[in-house]
């Protein structure tokens, strides 16, 4: 017998639609997807497709238009439980320019409830070239997106939600190890490379529909 009081996934996504307001089209429409707890998923497509607006309604920073999303059994937007379990991993970091990047990656632990050596942890695992106590406004593309990734992984929450990971060969090695772990991961990418080896499944979006 299957087990009750239990999500049946951990991302579980129903005739999802976003709507911006002043635009002609909603971003999204109709899109319906499942991954099971420890799963992964790769969800790509061309620029404008949707994506980032899937990721933002997974972690709770758009509502739905209509349809339903529930992370972990909860409501990402209503429920802040579930968003403490949910890393995010956004493709521009969302800190003032002035913040440093260990200040940003502790900001992220203590909202998650986890110490703030999970934060040193998250830099080092991650490969940040920089000192930790460097501006944000003054690191090099590359470690801004090394920074959004340890403010993903910081703590090794339970779902994973990465918009346009680079795939350095650190993100391979956290991303193997969050997996071995259980993690339910989602990457969003316009070039999948070798993260459907990694995760397994890819979904398409064009245009705001799944093809």
């Amino acid at each position: 017998m299957p087990e009750t009081g239990r999500p049946q996934a951990a991302i579980a996504v129903t005739d999802l639609e976003v709507r911006y307001q002043g635009g002609q089209e909603p971003a999204l429409r109709g899109v319906t997807l499942a991954v099971p707890a420890g799963g992964g998923l790769v969800v790509t497509g061309p620029e404008g497709c949707g994506r980032t607006s899937l990721v933002r309604a997974l972690v709770g920073l758009v509502a739905p238009s209509a349809g339903s999303v529930e992370v972990l059994g909860g409501s990402p937007v209503l429920d802040p439980s579930v968003r403490r379990r949910v890393g995010y991993g956004p493709e521009k970091h969302p800190f003032p320019s002035v913040m440093r990047a260990g200040e940003a990656v502790r900001l992220v632990a203590a909202v998650r409830g986890v110490p703030p050596s999970a934060a040193a942890e998250a830099l080092e695992r991650v490969g940040l070239e920089a000192p930790p106590d460097r501006r944000i406004d003054r690191l090099e593309v590359e470690d801004v997106r090394r920074l959004s990734l340890a403010c993903a992984v910081a703590g090794d929450p339970e779902v994973l939600v990465l918009d346009d990971p680079w795939e350095f060969p650190e993100t391979v090695a956290v991303l193997s190890a969050a997996a071995a772990r259980g993690t339910t991961i989602l990457v969003a990418t316009p070039d999948p490379g070798g993260f459907p080896a990694l995760l397994g499944p890819v979904m398409t979006l064009e245009a705001g529909v799944v093809v």
